[in-house]
This record gives structure tokens, C-alpha cells and sequence, in this order.
């Protein structure tokens, strides 16, 4: 019952909560949960309990870890504690953007296993940061180099003062010097596309499937990402993500003259 002015205005328990809900967006992730049973709870502790008794048993979640989170725990601890220290381990996500992106992920993953630390030198392209013992991507076939589209190697020394830096490739064996106008065609590798990785091969696999990514969510860029694997492959996500890429298949064709060019 509330004050309407000139008398009072009673409402119903159905007003209220029709009123309530048009006061509060509910993201969709959370549309499972039961809000009347919320509403209704008497404590925060018993709100706490009636949203995690919708969350599946297996959730990281239950341990206070989000997506992000989870990929970091992943990378730095779980996978070389089980597999070793020196195992290679690669994120692929469908994406450049988003939490789960590979721009994001890579800052983010940076700064937990290599960040700046007093004399170790680092060099600043543009919104991208380079520091030595980074995990770096060649992102355009560079003949003078030889280096091509897609290989990845580690930053092993920077020359601040004359904006190069050595990368040694794993892959042959060799290191290579970037001179100033090179280093533009690096980038981070600790996460890279799945697209990037056709061809390539990892030891351990970190594949970020959320609904986030849903216009790459498709049944054959999840199945090049598990491929990737030698040993072992992660799924961090939703289970919904996961099912709509298994659902989905890309049909999307190529523009390409390559059949008349053979046909000549």
C-alpha cells in the first residue's frame, strides 16, 4: 500500500513484481534463474543458494572463477602442473573481440605470465605492447625475412634504441631481427584465432566457446580448433555456445576463379 495523493493506492502482489522486472534488465545468462524464489529469500545467504542450485555441479562458478579467469588458471597453473612446464599451450577463440577475444586475452595473459618487471626491456607499437620472453605472431608473409603468415616464436631480446627486437622461431630454429617497420607485423600470441592456427599444431588447446562469439559459431571452426591438439583440448564456456556451433555448419562458399583458371 502506497501514498497516491489525495488517498492510497494498494497493488498486488503480481503489480509489484510486474513493476520490478520492467525496473531491471536481467541479462540473458541468468534468465534460468528462479527471481520469485530470490525476491522471497530472507538473507543474501539465502539468495546466493537459490542461484547456485541452478548452476550445474560442474560450473567453475562454484569456485568463483569466470570465463577469463578460468583461461588464466588454465594457462599458468592447471595444465602445466598436470602436463608439465614446458608443455606448449595455445588459446584459439572463435574471436578478436569480446572478454573472451584474443585482443583481450592476450593483454590479459601478458600481464599474468610475463609482466613488466625492472630491466626487462619493452617496446610500444601503437595500442600493443612488446616485452621480452613474449610469445609473438607474424601476421603477413614477409619474403626479406622469410618469415611467413601465422609463425610463432618469442621475443628473446629488444633494442629500445634502435626500436628492433630478435625473435627466435621455434619451428627451425633460427632467430630472425626485426627492424623497426617489421615489428608492425607482429602480435601477440598467447591467444590467436582458429583461423590462424589451420595448419599448425599445439601440445594443449584452450578453446573459448560463449555465445559472445555466436556469428563464428560453427560446427567445422570447432571442429580445426579441437584438431589442433596434440594432447590435450580445453572447452571454456556454455554449454549452450557449445551446442549451437555442433548445430550450426558454415555453408558460406568462397568467391574464387580457381576452376576456370584449371579448366584453362
Amino acid at each position: 500500500m502506497s501514498s497516491g495523493g489525495d488517498g492510497f493506492v494498494f497493488r498486488t502482489n503480481e503489480m509489484i513484481t510486474s513493476a520490478w522486472e520492467k525496473d531491471f534488465v536481467i541479462p540473458e545468462k541468468f534468465r534460468h534463474v528462479d527471481l520469485q524464489k530470490i525476491r522471497q529469500a530472507e538473507g543474501a545467504v539465502e539468495e546466493l543458494k537459490a542461484v547456485l542450485a541452478k548452476i550445474h555441479p560442474w560450473s567453475s562458478l562454484h569456485y568463483g572463477l569466470g570465463g577469463v579467469d578460468t583461461v588464466v588458471r588454465l594457462y599458468i597453473d592447471w595444465i602445466p602442473k598436470y602436463m608439465g612446464k614446458d608443455t606448449e599451450i595455445q588459446i584459439l577463440s572463435p574471436m578478436t573481440r569480446g572478454s573472451l577475444g584474443t585482443a583481450n586475452l592476450n593483454r590479459v595473459i601478458q600481464e599474468a605470465v610475463n609482466p613488466a618487471t625492472k630491466g626487462k626491456a619493452q617496446l610500444q607499437v601503437g595500442e600493443r605492447i612488446f616485452r621480452e620472453g613474449d610469445r609473438v605472431i607474424h601476421r603477413r608473409n614477409n619474403y626479406d625475412l622469410a618469415v611467413f603468415n601465422g609463425d610463432i616464436g618469442r621475443i628473446v631480446s629488444i633494442d629500445n634504441s634502435a626500436l628492433t627486437c630478435m625473435v627466435a622461431f621455434a619451428q627451425d630454429d633460427r632467430r630472425v631481427l626485426y627492424q623497426r617497420d617489421d615489428v608492425l607485423e607482429l602480435d601477440l600470441a598467447y591467444a590467436i584465432t582458429i583461423h590462424k592456427s589451420q595448419g599448425s599444431e599445439f601440445q594443449a588447446v584452450i578453446l573459448p566457446v560463449l555465445t559472445q562469439h555466436f556469428k563464428m559459431l560453427f560446427r567445422n571452426l570447432i571442429y580445426t580448433g579441437l584438431t589442433r591438439a596434440k594432447s590435450m583440448a580445453a572447452f571454456v564456456g556454455t554449454r549452450r555456445a557449445l551446442a549451437m556451433a555442433v548445430r550450426q555448419q558454415d555453408s558460406s562458399r568462397r568467391q574464387t576463379g580457381l576452376a576456370d583458371l584449371l579448366m584453362d
